[in-house]
């Protein structure tokens, strides 16, 4: 974790905005760092904090010096293409080589060209004091957080908006998009933050900091998204993407400490599960699962993987508070520096307290399968026919050979599905539980915006743009790795994704559409390279259905009414008191309810109260 202030435009110094143990304590609130420290000048202020986690982070400094240009890089970083980098750029690849001074060397010989080149999670800014300016990048997949706070006088940047708050003279006012986005759970904004004065660095984009001009964050990176067209499979693809998988679960398996895992018992999960057995630096017997019992199938399936690859510490939370208020939120809004925008990681905290006692510094997801390499590619006799394949398109409809036909002829008169039917209801169920003001959507333009974030129409729509396009991965994951890396930092934990493996997800883009999909089997590219190494009742299990909900009770939010007059202003000022105060009357009548409409109403009023903790900070 880091956090920078850069002069610009006045003669301050940085020290008259904070000193440096009061960023490293906003960095650091609840798990003291292994190494942190402090470096400054008269128009700089740089600190960062590290818990030890690979092998080479155990010779950090903190911040790292560069020898040659002395060039200062604060930065969360984890290099997965050490070995390539140390080639190229000459270096030997030894245990004492951190990854910040692999940086340091890269930036020295590539300049801007160089976040391109780096594979793993990262953030960081380098500050070069001779010239008194700054670079910073974060990582494609934006696994590490960056914020920044820019005017003419003044730069700071952090992984957290907690350490910008902890700096004086900032003027900042909580954002009202960004409020009314958390409030009904479209967590997509990946440029800006809680605050209207700080943003967020997207993934994938650098940017430079001088003392004049508007530093523009710059895209550095994008997929290919061009495959070849076939018709008939090839075990060549799933071979490739098998490497790939087995690739990025390895990779991120380095580290000095144990090793967790989460487990859903869905597919993407137990797939992570099942290949990093074979990759764990240390003993089985010390590789703990954590997983939680919310449905009816999950224990057993949860133990079937563990059973076949002989996982013997397997924890299993029963009936976990969905939606938590109490000390969970608080560390979560102490450590992010406002709500958090996903909130799964509030119902798992027995899990981060259990890795801490264990000694487990690194926790394994497979969070972002779903978003792209596990995506169900339901639009593929659509792509398919655009492409006038006729006889795939054929074999590839689903059913008795006279139901396919009479789907092929319906095709042929109407033509196939658009890829995107029945998409436009997602706004208005989205935004109607929010109880805004006509006059704030409309002024604001947010159903628009939010429409542009759900309904992308500026690319073709093969089976690749729509997954690159579709708004959990273009714009929701930002969100939820920056609360996730955050929150989990409080435990000593870091969060290893490697369904978000930037080499694996373009594999994914390189292959075949009739690769990923066999008539009404989705993830078919992902599940004939597990075969084998997944239980069969996980890998060839049609929907992500795990029966009924245990005790058909979710208990929310505390069922009691939070009077309109008590929200905060900035609040108030978007909200309709009428269509509050009905909206609270019916989630009250139906506490108990579980419905999908009950259930979204219950969340809405957890986020109020979240917003109304946040305030009152």
């Amino acid at each position: 974790m880091f956090a920078a202030i850069m002069i610009r435009g006045s003669r301050e110094s940085p020290r008259d905005h904070a000193a440096g143990e009061d960023l490293l304590a906003a960095l650091t609130p609840y798990t003291p760092a292994d190494v942190s420290g402090v470096w400054q000048d008269d128009r700089a202020l740089i600190v960062q904090a590290r818990h030890h986690n690979t092998p080479e982070s155990l010779h950090e400094k903190a911040p790292e010096i560069c020898a040659e240009t002395g060039r200062v890089i604060a930065s969360w970083v984890r290099l997965d293409n050490r070995r390539q980098l140390c080639a190229a750029l000459q270096l030997e690849d030894r245990s004492d080589l951190t990854d910040p001074q692999i940086i340091l060397a890269a930036h020295r010989k590539w300049g801007a060209d160089c976040a391109a080149r780096l594979e793993g999670d990262f953030s960081f800014v380098i500050y070069d004091p001779d010239r008194h300016e700054a670079w910073c990048a974060r990582d494609a997949m934006g696994a590490r957080p960056f914020f920044y706070y820019l005017t003419d006088s003044l730069f700071v940047a952090a992984s957290s908006v907690a350490a910008i708050r902890a700096v004086k003279g900032l003027s900042l006012t909580p954002d009202l998009q960004w409020t009314a986005l958390f409030a009904v759970r479209i967590n997509l904004a990946d440029r800006q933050s809680a605050y209207t004065e700080v943003k967020k660095l997207p993934p994938a984009h650098d940017m430079p900091v001088r003392i004049e001009g508007a530093p523009a964050p710059r895209e550095y990176f994008r997929f290919n998204l061009d495959a070849p067209h076939a018709t008939r499979r090839d075990p060549q693809w799933v071979e490739a993407y098998r490497a790939a998988f087995d690739r990025a679960v390895e990779t991120r398996a380095r580290t000095a400490f144990l090793i967790g895992a989460e487990n859903s018992a869905g597919l993407d999960s137990s797939s992570v599960v099942a290949t990093l057995v074979d990759h764990l630096p240390h003993d089985r017997d010390d590789f703990h699962c954590f997983g939680m019992a919310t449905f009816e199938h999950e224990p057993e399936l949860l133990l079937v993987t563990a059973a076949m690859h002989d996982i013997r510490q397997t924890h299993i939370l029963l009936r976990p508070r969905i939606a938590p208020t109490g000390d969970s939120f608080l560390r979560s809004l102490k450590a992010i520096g406002h709500p958090p925008e996903h909130e799964q990681m509030l119902q798992i905290r027995p899990f981060f307290e259990q890795c801490q006692s264990l000694g487990i510094r690194t926790l394994f997801s497979g969070y972002g399968g779903d978003e792209v390499v596990t995506s169900f590619a339901t639009t593929l006799t659509t792509e398919l026919w655009r492409r006038k394949a006729w006889g795939a398109v054929f074999d590839e409809l689903p059913g008795s050979l006279p139901g396919r036909l009479a789907r092929f002829g319906r095709y042929a008169l109407k033509g196939p599905p658009g890829p995107r039917v029945g998409d436009d209801s997602l706004i208005g169920r989205h935004l109607e539980y929010g109880c805004f003001k006509k006059e704030f959507l409309l002024d604001t333009g947010l159903i628009e915006k939010v429409g542009g974030w759900l309904l992308p129409t500026d690319a073709e729509p093969t089976l690749n743009t729509i997954v690159a396009c579709a708004p959990g991965f273009q714009s929701g994951k930002a969100a939820r790795l920056e609360s996730e890396a955050n929150y989990a930092a409080t435990f000593g934990v870091e969060y290893r994704y490697p369904m978000f493996d930037r080499a694996l997800i373009q594999q994914f883009f390189a292959t075949p559409s009739i690769e990923k999909r066999r008539r009404d089997m989705g993830r078919y590219l992902h599940r004939r390279a597990m075969q084998g190494r997944v239980p069969n009742r996980i890998l060839w299990q049609k929907t992500k259905s795990m029966g009924n909900h245990l005790g058909g009770t979710i208990n929310i939010a505390a069922h009691q009414r939070v009077s309109f007059d008590d929200l905060p202003v900035f609040l108030r000022s978007i909200l309709d008191r009428d269509l509050f105060d009905q909206a609270q009357d019916v989630q009250l009548a139906a506490s108990e309810n579980t419905t999908e409409g009950a259930i979204r109403r219950s969340l809405y009023f957890f986020h109020i109260r979240q917003i109304m903790a946040w305030a009152d900070q």
